[in-house]
C-alpha cells in the first residue's frame, strides 16, 4: 500500500529550501551556486530534491517567485494601510526597503534585478518569469499611483503605468548603485527626488 504524503511537511520542507535558494542565489549567483550547495545548506539528501523540483532551472524559477510573492506581500500590507494617502503608502514601502538594506550594510540588493543581469541572455525560461513578476509589481504600484497625483512624485505627465515603470526602473538603478558604492546615498537620492513631501 503506497504511503500518503504529508501535505504539511512537503510544503514546509519546499518553502525551507526555497529560502535556502533565495538566500544563496541573492549572496551569490545561479550559476555559480551548485545543488550539493543546496543540498549542504538544506540539510536534505541529494535525492529528496527531486521530489520538490524538477530541475535546477525549475527551483530558480521557484525561488524567484517566492522572492517576488513576498516583495508583493509586503507592498500589500503597506498598500492596505487606510491611515496613510497613497502618496504615503508608497514612500513608506520604499522608506522600508531603505532601512532594509541598511541593515544588511548594502549588500544582496534585489534577486529579480541580479539574476534577470545575468540570466536575461542565456536562460529564456527565467527570463520571462522575472519580467512577468516585474510587471505584477509595476502593475500594483500603478494601481496605487491610480489614486494620486503623479506630479507629487516628480512624475507629472506620464499615465501612471508609465510614473510605475519609472518609479521602478530608477529604484532598481538605485539599488544596482547602491551595492556598487557600499553605501545608502543612491537610495536616499531616489526618495529626495520621488518623494520630496
Amino acid at each position: 500500500m503506497a504511503r500518503t504524503r504529508d501535505e504539511h511537511k512537503f510544503q514546509q520542507c519546499r518553502e525551507s529550501l526555497l529560502a535556502v535558494g533565495q538566500e544563496l542565489f541573492i549572496n551569490s549567483s545561479f550559476n555559480s551556486v551548485g545543488l550539493n550547495d543546496i543540498l549542504r545548506k538544506a540539510e536534505i539528501p541529494k535525492g529528496s530534491f527531486y521530489h520538490y523540483f524538477d530541475s535546477k532551472e525549475d527551483f530558480g524559477v521557484q525561488v524567484v517567485e517566492f522572492y517576488s510573492r513576498q516583495g508583493r506581500e509586503e507592498l500589500a500590507t503597506v498598500l492596505a494601510d487606510e491611515k496613510l494617502t497613497p502618496y504615503q503608502q508608497l514612500k513608506k514601502f520604499f522608506a522600508d526597503n531603505v532601512e532594509r538594506y541598511t541593515q544588511l550594510d548594502y549588500c544582496q540588493g534585489c534577486l529579480m534585478s541580479n539574476l534577470s543581469q545575468e540570466l536575461a541572455d542565456v536562460n529564456e525560461r527565467l527570463r520571462q518569469t522575472i519580467s512577468e513578476l516585474s510587471q505584477g509589481m509595476v502593475d500594483e504600484i500603478a494601481t496605487c499611483l491610480d489614486k494620486t497625483d503623479a506630479s507629487e512624485l516628480n512624475l507629472g505627465g506620464l499615465s501612471s503605468s508609465e510614473a510605475a515603470q519609472v518609479l521602478m526602473n530608477s529604484w532598481q538603478g538605485a539599488i544596482m548603485k547602491m551595492k556598487l558604492e557600499k553605501n545608502r546615498q543612491p537610495l536616499d537620492v531616489f526618495m529626495k527626488f520621488f518623494f520630496p513631501a
